[in-house]
């Protein structure tokens, strides 16, 4: 009978064998994620000299190997036959286009950090393109630029939210405003909120918490990177009562400034049709009322965002009804004209 200590040392040897294999075809593959793509293109021997810049050592043989494994577990990799085969990574979990848009939306969302913003692009473009298609992202996010929060801890407050929300938790946290000076200037003197949390909306390149408040009967939305030290507490959320209908809060909010509900009636020329499409949606009603207008019948919070709204378009829109909207409209018109004599 063989010696018991031989056996093992056969096993562990085989194991060893075994784990160098998986760790070449992981190496392999990472290669082609990184180096390869239609304008960059590998050949068999290329591959063998980036293993052996790692120090790795490999086998022509094993290469092929490697790329039928990888292709059997559905891993798109494009031949090029001739008389070196190149290889490259066809379809990829997210194509260049795909990924543009994503950092797009990154760079956009004001409510992410400049460095958090680096940090997940950095992750992006890493993780799912190749190093040359990474540069061209790259090199679009070092020319583009915009204002950003400063609150590094907003991450933190999201994962606390959405498992609150989960959980079904009321949460706690404190509130903020600027002063003149730019100085952080607590609310409630520095006080807790304890809220009943709804969801979590991104609008207009912000992100919010729309909440259930039990003494207003009524739905309160926060800005999320106003808010710190989020945290969970013992207490079960308070349902939300049958009578309010969340979906009409959220589509009634103009730019997620509360105000007076109306249904407010304007009469549009035809040029700014995709104006409110862009805003109401394609299942908005519209009405001709003559060759160049017509007219549309919107539920709406009449906050200071809609008249300012309204303002930018100057003869371009007009309140037809409610009348009690077409005078506050006025009133706000002359306060303007009287600061400005």
């Amino acid at each position: 009978m063989e010696p018991i200590e031989n056996k093992l040392g056969q096993d562990d040897v085989l194991q060893s064998s075994a784990g160098k294999n998986q760790l070449k075809l992981l190496k392999v593959w990472d290669i082609l994620l990184k180096y390869s793509d239609e304008n960059h293109q590998l050949t068999v021997k290329d591959i063998m000299n980036k293993l052996s810049a790692e120090g790795i050592s490999s086998e022509r043989k094993s290469i092929y190997q490697y790329i039928k494994l990888l292709e059997s577990t559905n891993v798109d990799i494009i031949i090029n036959r001739a008389k070196q085969n190149q290889y490259f990574i066809g379809g990829r979990q997210f194509e260049l286009p795909e990924l543009k848009l994503l950092v797009d939306a990154v760079l956009a969302a004001k409510f992410i950090t400049d460095k958090k913003s680096q940090e997940l692009i950095g992750k992006l473009v890493t993780a799912y393109v190749s190093i040359y298609d990474a540069q061209k992202l790259q090199q679009q996010v070092l020319i583009t630029r915009r204002p950003k929060t400063e609150n590094e801890k907003i991450y933190i407050s999201v994962n606390v939210i959405h498992q609150a929300i989960a959980d079904k938790r009321q949460i706690k946290f404190k509130y903020f405003d600027y002063n003149i000076n730019k100085d952080k200037v607590q609310r409630k003197s520095g006080g807790y909120y304890t809220v009943n949390p709804i969801c979590l909306i991104w609008d207009d390149d912000k992100y919010y918490l729309v909440t259930y408040h039990e003494k207003h009967h009524d739905f309160i939305t926060y800005r999320i990177d106003k808010m710190e030290q989020v945290e969970p507490t013992d207490y079960k959320a308070l349902p939300v009562p049958s009578t309010l209908n969340l979906n009409e809060h959220i589509n009634g909010i103009f730019n997620m400034y509360s105000g007076d509900e109306a249904i407010v009636t304007l009469k549009v020329k035809n040029d700014l049709i995709g104006v409110i499409i862009d805003h109401y949606g394609k299942q908005t009603e519209v009405i001709p009322c003559d060759d160049k207008h017509f007219s549309v019948k919107l539920k709406i919070q009449t906050s200071p965002t809609f008249y300012g709204w309204l303002f930018t378009f100057g003869d371009q829109i007009k309140i037809l009804s409610p009348q009690n909207v077409i005078d506050e409209y006025k009133r706000r018109l002359q306060i303007n004209l009287n600061n400005h004599p």
